[in-house]
């Protein structure tokens, strides 16, 4: 296995479906960093995942209007946080 991000907290890929966070920042240079970017995923974005494969690998994850797959080693380049208070829409039917 190849070397990981350099950081120590959460990671996108740490998500389960359904669970959402915030964007903190992007780890990594050139092409990664750059087709993290263009799949429209960048810092202080709200992604949530759709929905993950069998095997845990790709990720689907929602940003903003599109849904984009991403494989594990990219979510995990991708450092979030996830706030405590729940948005309107996780508890319509109380």
């Amino acid at each position: 296995m190849g070397p990981g991000p350099h950081f120590t907290g959460p990671s996108l890929g740490d998500l389960s479906p359904g669970q959402s966070c915030r964007i903190v920042a992007l780890h990594g240079r050139g092409p990664i960093r750059q087709r993290l970017m263009d799949l429209g995923l960048v810092p202080h974005m709200t992604v949530s995942v759709v929905r993950r494969a069998p095997l845990g690998d790709p990720i689907q994850v929602q940003a903003g209007d599109a849904v984009v797959t991403l494989r594990r080693a990219e979510a995990a380049r991708v450092e979030i946080t996830c706030e405590a208070a729940a948005g309107p829409a996780d508890s319509a039917d109380g």
